[in-house]
């Protein structure tokens, strides 16, 4: 374990020490980036997702570093589980500091081929399930002061070509943590959407092979981006650091929607996971 004090945030207002955090999506890419920086701090994580192995290697990265991790296993599509995670979370932490929502999916689903459960699978992950457990945490939150930030997405904006219902989908809930932090600003709860763009993931391999074959900028910084840059801004966020941000959507793309080019779909192709249900966002 982590000595009060120990690590590198200590005495800083980005300490989290004495703290707790659920992070969802955290097996892998984003998610799991996010929580390797929170329990960094000091903070005790949750890690949610569906692949058990996956989330006890990043609890084994956690902990062996000093840190602290709690494995939960969960399927947020499945709507008793989704319901009584952040309880389950709170029966094992004592409390709840802090909710990232990064857990999703980005099918390629043009318009001419969608159904409705493919609609559908989207939608509950993307934008449901997010919602859902703020709505979860909320008392809990209150109880801390405490902040939550949402996983969007560039693809909000700037939708890439079979992106439509991925785009609607991030684009709602980026306007839903507008709102829900101005319901919530009597109890004190922050609430912030990460828009990020490309970032090395293994969700988005293919799609960075393709761009940088076609030679493709993707930014006015070296890029793509890595998921340590989304979690430093998460990290920011949840923290005394980010007391003054609330109800706003932060864009995290080196730059790449005030360049134009880049587009996933036009000169790249978005690919298809090989499951509707990765825990990572793209």
């Amino acid at each position: 374990m982590t000595a009060p004090g120990a690590h590198p945030f200590a005495g800083t207002d980005l300490d989290l020490t004495g703290r707790a955090a659920l992070v969802t999506g955290a097996s892998s890419g984003i998610g799991a980036a996010i929580a390797r920086r929170l329990a960094a701090a000091g903070a005790t994580v949750a890690l949610v997702a569906r692949r058990i192995g996956r989330l006890e290697a990043v609890a084994a990265a956690i902990t062996g570093a000093g840190g602290r991790a709690l494995v939960v296993p969960a399927d947020l599509t499945d709507p008793d589980t989704l319901d009584g995670l952040v309880d389950t979370v709170v029966a094992r932490t004592g409390r709840l500091d802090a909710l990232v929502a990064a857990a999703g999916i980005a099918p390629h689903l043009p318009l001419a081929t969608l159904d409705r459960p493919a609609f559908d699978a989207v939608v509950a992950l993307d934008l449901w399930a997010p919602l859902r457990l703020l709505q979860r945490a909320r008392p809990h939150l209150a109880r801390t002061r405490g902040a939550a930030v949402t996983i969007g997405s560039v693809d909000a904006d700037r939708p890439s070509a079979g992106a439509a219902v991925y785009g609607a989908a991030k684009a709602g809930l980026g306007a839903a943590v507008v709102a829900v932090a101005k319901e919530w600003t009597d109890d004190g709860i922050r609430v912030n959407q990460i828009d990020p763009g490309l970032i090395r993931t293994e969700m988005a391999a293919a799609t960075i092979a393709a761009v940088e074959a076609a030679g493709v900028p993707v930014g006015l910084v070296d890029g793509p981006g890595d998921p340590d840059h989304v979690a430093a801004l998460a990290h920011l966020l949840v923290s005394d650091a980010g007391a003054f941000a609330t109800a706003t959507r932060f864009r995290l793309d080196g730059g790449a929607l005030a360049t134009g080019p880049f587009d996933v779909g036009v000169g790249a192709t978005r690919t298809a996971p090989t499951s509707l249900h990765p825990d990572e966002p793209s």
